[in-house]
């Protein structure tokens, strides 16, 4: 599938109220990470990218649109650059 046809498929989904709630979503999430091979090289970039679709979904549900701070990486902390 392209990412056009991705795209244009959730949004049918959307409409036709296919989609996850946000806390259905975050629970899938968290059970695609469980189901990741931790021996394989991909490993921590496929998780890292699951994280931060849990955290983008996390925010939304909560209704936090906060401005984008640097992240270095799993196991640093950001900080905040006021």
């Amino acid at each position: 599938m392209t990412k056009t046809e991705v795209l244009a498929t959730a949004v049918e989904m959307t409409r036709a109220g296919l989609g996850f709630t946000p806390a259905a979503a975050l629970e899938h999430i968290a059970e695609l990470i469980e189901r990741e091979n931790a021996e394989s090289a991909l490993h921590d970039g496929n998780a890292e990218e699951l994280l931060r679709l849990a955290a983008c979904i996390s925010g939304l549900r909560r209704g936090v649109f906060l401005p984008a701070v640097p992240y270095g990486g799993p196991g640093t902390q950001a900080q905040r650059s006021d």
